[in-house]
């Protein structure tokens, strides 16, 4: 029967577990000729034991499930959590201070009892019961032995159960973190790339209405600064849609892109930041650049956030040289290479590995997506990112993308 008990607990899953348990039980005590039998588990969520599987022979009353033991048997409870053996031929056996565990003994049925515990790294997670009620018996040194294997197997059994349902509720939750993080990430990279755009329609407008307070209104000016509000406003619309396209079916459409074009915006956009923040921000292109396929405006926002972080360092240090370089030359074999080089802080080594990590950050206001966003999409082009510390001073973060004509041939 051991040798089938073992069997039968190896190779059934963790949910048939409860069935075959309360089966084990009844085989078990009608074989001993014994009249009830009750598992009790301690409870980690509330520090208890409680009563969890049971059988009873007909006529024999059963304890209520989920019983805590500590309020009627609080002596053998005791027992349980010393993790001692208890056998008892008869209710004069208990000592004094089981007055209320006899007391309780007396009211559902008692004669004979063993209490085996059960163990699971070297912690008692619960105790198998087996009881005469109806007249009294001795327990051999020998069935004593086979139900501490007994209390093993079953101990075993709950134990896997047990890890299961906790591997369950930890793939649950860690699903729901997971959704919650993805969440919190698309709303940190869309309130980041919305940013710049609205920020600088704001700005275009409030220009344009100080021009138009002005004694003899500058009509050239006032439409340069609303044609930049009608563009900086298309670039806010494509983001949206781009967010919204993740979550479409269907292949993403890309273009030839020209850098020189992406500079020339990003001057645009950041060139009055750069001149208040007493920035120089130059430009240095060595032709012939290579076309490059991509989304033009992930390439933008790319390049936009590689030069905000940029400001930020220079920002950081009080003294010497103020300038941010954009880079571009074509790469060895007909690759795409664009570089932000600043005369900021550098990088601290410490950090170098996790710079590119979504949420990490040395500012105490940033949110740590500006540089994952351009680490996702340089690596969405097919590209590699990677951060320089300069020789002297400051940083160079750059990226380098495959050419129109590799990646002709790579597809």
């Amino acid at each position: 029967m051991l040798a089938e008990l073992s069997a039968t607990f190896v190779r059934i899953p963790p949910e048939q577990v409860d069935q075959e348990l309360t089966q084990w039980l009844q085989r078990i005590g009608l074989f001993l000729k014994i009249d009830r039998s009750v598992i009790a588990q301690v409870n980690p969520a509330i520090g208890e034991v409680v009563i969890t599987h049971q059988w009873a022979r007909e006529g024999v009353g059963l304890n209520p499930i989920g019983l805590s033991t500590a309020k009627v048997l609080p002596w053998l409870t005791g027992k349980i959590l010393a993790g001692e053996l208890t056998v008892l031929s008869s209710e004069t056996e208990l000592p004094a201070e089981a007055a209320k565990d006899l007391e309780w003994g007396r009211l559902v049925g008692f004669k004979s009892m063993v209490s085996v515990p059960f163990k699971i790294g070297g912690v008692v997670v619960g105790a198998i019961n087996f009881g005469a009620i109806l007249r009294e018996r001795s327990w051999s040194p020998r069935i004593v032995q086979r139900l501490r294997l007994v209390a093993e197997v079953f101990g075993g059994a709950l134990e896997r159960q047990r890890s299961t349902a906790e591997i369950r509720r930890l793939t649950a939750e860690m699903r729901h973190i997971s959704g919650v993080a993805m969440m919190g990430e698309l709303t940190a990279s869309l309130a980041h790339e919305l940013n710049q755009p609205l920020g600088a329609v704001l700005n275009n407008a409030r220009a344009a209405r100080r021009l138009l307070a002005a004694k003899k209104p500058d009509l050239a000016e006032i439409g340069e600064a609303l044609d930049d509000i009608v563009r900086d406003n298309s670039r806010a619309v494509a983001t949206i849609r781009q967010l919204r396209s993740l979550f479409q079916r269907g292949e993403a459409q890309t273009l030839p892109v020209d850098i020189q074009n992406i500079f020339r915006d990003i001057d645009r956009i950041v060139g009055a930041d750069a001149r208040e923040k007493k920035i120089d921000l130059r430009v240095d292109v060595a032709p012939p650049l290579p076309i490059v396929f991509g989304d033009r405006t992930q390439l933008t926002q790319a390049v936009l956030n590689l030069v905000n972080n940029a400001f930020d360092s220079i920002c950081a240090v009080d003294d010497g040289p103020r300038e941010v370089v954009l880079r571009a030359d074509g790469g060895e074999a007909g690759r795409l290479r664009v570089a932000v080089c600043d005369s900021g802080e550098g990088i601290d080594s410490k950090i170098m590995p996790r710079l590119f990590d979504p949420f990490f950050t040395t500012k105490s206001t940033g949110m740590g997506m500006g540089l994952a966003i351009v680490r996702t999409i340089v690596e969405t082009h097919g590209g590699h990112l990677q951060a320089i510390q300069n020789p002297g001073r400051g940083a160079t973060l750059e990226f380098v993308l495959p050419g129109a004509s590799n990646m002709a041939a790579g597809n």
